[in-house]
C-alpha cells in the first residue's frame, strides 16, 4: 500500500505546509504540493516534499511538472493553469493519456475534487489557505493507492476528515 499526501495553494503559509510534513513524516510515502506555495526553491520543505511551479509562484527554479512511480502508476503533478482547468480536465487528460500516467495531482482551482475519466484518476487537493466553490473548507487529501484501488481522503487544515469528500476509484 502506497500513501501520498497532496496539498496545493498554500500561497505563503509556510507554517501549515511544515506542519504536514512534520505530522505526517512517518506516514506517507510521498508529499506532493500542486504549487503556488509562493515559497522559494531553496526552502527547505522542498527537501521533503516536492512541487511544481503555479501561477503565483515566482521563483523560475521551480519545474511546470514532476512526474514519480507510485508502485505501479505512473503519476503526473501539474498546477493547472497551463491546462485551463477551471473550465475543464480535458487538457490534463490529454497531457495525461501523451505520458501514460493514470493519476494526475493538480491545483490551481482551489477547489477539492476527485474524478475518474478513462481509467486516469483526477485530484485536486484544494486549497490548504483560500478554499473556493461550495465547501469553503481549507483541504488537502492523502491518497491511499493499492493493485486495484485508490481511497482519496480529505483533511481540513485542522487535520479532521471531511467525510463526505472520500471516494474510492478502482484502479485499472
Amino acid at each position: 500500500m502506497i500513501k501520498i499526501l497532496a496539498v496545493s495553494d498554500s500561497h505563503g503559509n509556510k507554517d501549515i505546509v511544515n506542519e504536514l510534513a512534520l505530522r505526517y513524516s512517518n506516514q506517507v510515502d510521498h508529499f506532493v504540493h500542486c504549487g503556488d506555495s509562493e515559497l522559494s526553491s531553496s526552502d527547505l520543505i522542498w527537501g521533503i516534499m516536492s512541487t511544481v511551479m503555479g501561477n503565483c509562484d515566482y521563483d523560475y527554479q521551480m519545474n511546470d511538472e514532476y512526474r514519480f512511480q507510485a508502485g505501479s502508476k505512473n503519476v503526473l503533478v501539474v498546477h493547472g493553469h497551463q491546462h485551463s482547468v477551471r473550465s475543464s480536465i480535458a487538457g490534463l487528460k490529454r497531457e495525461a493519456e501523451q505520458a501514460n500516467v493514470s493519476l494526475v495531482f493538480y491545483g490551481h482551482t482551489h477547489i477539492a475534487k476527485a474524478e475518474q475519466e478513462e481509467g486516469i484518476l483526477f485530484i485536486n487537493p484544494g486549497s490548504i489557505s483560500q478554499p473556493r466553490g461550495t465547501l469553503m473548507e481549507k483541504t488537502y487529501c492523502i491518497v491511499t493507492l493499492d493493485d486495484q484501488t485508490a481511497t482519496v481522503t480529505y483533511y481540513n487544515d485542522h487535520h479532521q476528515e471531511v467525510v463526505d469528500l472520500r471516494k474510492q476509484f478502482q484502479m485499472l
